[in-house]
């Protein structure tokens, strides 16, 4: 009597295994590509975060100085290091600096304010961008106690002031 034994797969089984496989990757694929997305927006609101830490350290560096808080232009020069771009243009830059007198405080004078733009590249190519502006110190009124008013500054784009990416 003969006896035979299997030594692979029916093609019943083999089809089976691959039905589950796409299944799972139909499933597991958009979830990662989420995961990626929401990875890269969290990586830029943690650098953001830092950049604001840095503007911060430093107009208050100026406060002791000259006690007038005044804010830089380019934020990245707040930063030890400058952020670059790969040979690919990923990374972060800025652009669209404009520097300019804005008219005028309760005395009549000009103050300095400026406006950059920070762009970003991410892996996959997509860019997102960030308006950073800034006001001088001036001169104001409250109840009319003349006072210097701070400098200031704001950050409209993604993740702020209730901007969604």
């Amino acid at each position: 009597m003969n006896k035979l034994t299997s030594k692979g797969f029916t093609l019943v089984e083999l089809i089976i295994v691959m039905v589950l496989l796409g299944i799972l990757a139909a499933v597991a694929v958009p979830r990662m590509s989420q995961s990626i997305t929401a990875g890269e927006e969290a990586a830029e609101q943690k650098f953001l975060a830092n950049l604001i830490s840095a503007i911060e350290i430093q107009a208050n560096d100026e406060f002791v100085r000259t006690s007038r808080k005044r804010y830089i232009v380019d934020p990245f020069d707040a930063l030890e290091q400058r952020p670059q771009t790969d040979n690919e243009g990923k990374g972060w830059w800025t652009d669209s600096r404009n520097e300019f007198q804005e008219c005028c405080d309760n005395r009549g004078n000009q103050y300095d304010a400026s406006t950059i733009t920070l762009r970003h590249r991410r892996n996959d190519g997509t860019e997102f961008s960030w308006n950073y502006n800034t006001r001088g110190p001036r001169y104001s009124d409250n109840n009319g106690q003349s006072y210097i008013k701070q400098g200031e500054y704001w950050i409209n784009g993604p993740g702020f002031q209730g901007q969604n990416y």
